[in-house]
């Protein structure tokens, strides 16, 4: 199972009502697990390093980057290298990389020195600029492969520009889905770009061709629009960005076209307040407060009084309870009962997983479910109705396979 990716896409409606426009709804990155789209990146890269069999690896970027990578590296056997230049303040957060250093390097001959390196010393590189990005990219398409599940017939996105990766990527993958019929129109792409750095991008080749291909929008935002998006955002849905990765937003925000249809806008570290608590555990747990919630949260599906009280008593016994709540009001609850058995069936079934109306697309499910599979090591079945198409698509997309009918006897 991945464990990056499935971010929400979150309908900002107090936003649009702000605005007086249509549908505005903002991908939130932040929702990865450390915090940020290169996440998708990370997991990507080692997972590819790995299939090719490779023990070491040579890692290069800004601290979120490394700090993606690090995070996906864990758990597994590969050795971690990492390029020491000048800038680089955050050598001593990871005492477990090996740094070398470069630091006489020029910045225009930095990468090809480190593609050099890497390929003499048998290192798989990862590096934030890497000069062909066929596999970052591809992870990238992910992001919008995921809007349009949601949004099927998107108007307009909106991205940040830097280093032009995610601009491409989503375009790629919007010609892919027109090509296969599922969207009927490409959508116009706005690329944001800081005023400070407009003149450096101008001169960029790889990023001016970006813009060529894809028939962006290039547009210019500063910190005072920047300041101002992040302060609305936070005011008007509870979601925080960091001023940083806040450029598609801003641009949205400043933009002086219409903005009928679907508006999306990816943000890079975007996420909402929503808390995941275990608490089973807890001493002071009311059990009949439990069950009142699970079965509100499910209706009209709930099951009676006996049924839900059995499995949340179980449940409390050995398995899991979790909550997802915006500050004290709850949101969601998923319930996670042991089967008794370690190889036979999965040891752990998700008996009830029910989330408030009026949250779609917030990603409280998928916070839910993440939770329970990483609590359980995977060691989990679930039960979905034939006809819900979308929540077995969901379960899909997070590793669910379907492998047999359940039938009860009705005598």
């Amino acid at each position: 199972m991945h464990r990056s990716g499935q971010t929400p896409l979150y309908r900002a409606m107090n936003l649009e009502k702000h605005l007086g426009v249509e549908k505005i709804f903002l991908k939130l990155e932040g929702n990865n697990p450390t915090g940020h789209k290169d996440d998708r990146i990370a997991e990507a890269m080692i997972r590819f390093a790995l299939a090719k069999g490779y023990r070491k690896i040579f890692v290069h970027g800004s601290g979120a980057f490394l700090r993606s990578i690090m995070y996906f590296v864990e758990g597994t056997e590969l050795a971690v290298f990492g390029a020491k230049v000048l800038g680089n303040t955050f050598m001593k957060k990871y005492p477990s990389i090996s740094w070398i250093s470069f630091k006489n390097v020029e910045v225009v001959n930095l990468v090809e020195t480190l593609e050099k390196y890497s390929d003499e010393n048998d290192m798989f590189l990862i590096t934030e600029w890497e000069r062909n990005p066929f596999v970052r990219n591809l992870a990238l398409q992910e992001i919008t492969e995921e809007c349009i599940d949601r949004v099927n017939q998107p108007t307009k996105i909106w991205v940040q520009g830097t280093g032009g990766y995610t601009l491409k990527s989503t375009y790629q993958e919007l010609v892919r889905n027109w090509i296969k019929g599922t969207i009927d129109n490409i959508p116009e792409i706005y690329c944001a770009v800081h005023e400070k750095n407009l003149g450096q991008h101008v001169n960029e080749m790889d990023f001016q061709e970006n813009i060529s291909q894809t028939k962006a929008k290039l547009q210019e935002v500063d910190d005072k629009s920047i300041n101002a998006a992040v302060k609305l955002l936070n005011k008007l849905e509870h979601i925080t960005v960091t001023a940083s990765e806040a450029y598609a937003l801003a641009a949205l925000l400043s933009t002086k076209e219409e903005l009928q249809g679907n508006n999306i806008v990816i943000l890079n570290d975007g996420r909402n307040d929503i808390s995941i608590k275990e608490i089973s555990k807890n001493r002071d747990l009311n059990k009949t407060q439990i069950v009142e919630w699970t079965r509100t949260l499910l209706e009209p599906y709930h099951d009676s009084v006996e049924e839900t009280s059995d499995a949340v008593q179980k449940a409390i016994d050995q398995g899991f309870i979790f909550t997802a709540a915006y500050g004290q009001e709850i949101q969601g609850v998923c319930v996670v009962v042991h089967m008794g058995f370690e190889d036979f069936i999965p040891t752990y079934h998700l008996a009830y997983i029910g989330v408030k109306k009026g949250n779609k697309g917030k990603g409280i499910a998928t916070e839910l479910i993440s939770q329970a599979v990483e609590k359980t090591g995977g060691k989990l079945s679930l039960h979905v109705d034939i006809p819900n198409g979308k929540a077995k698509k969901l379960y899909e997309k997070m590793g669910f396979v379907h492998t047999y009918n359940r039938m009860l006897y009705k005598g």
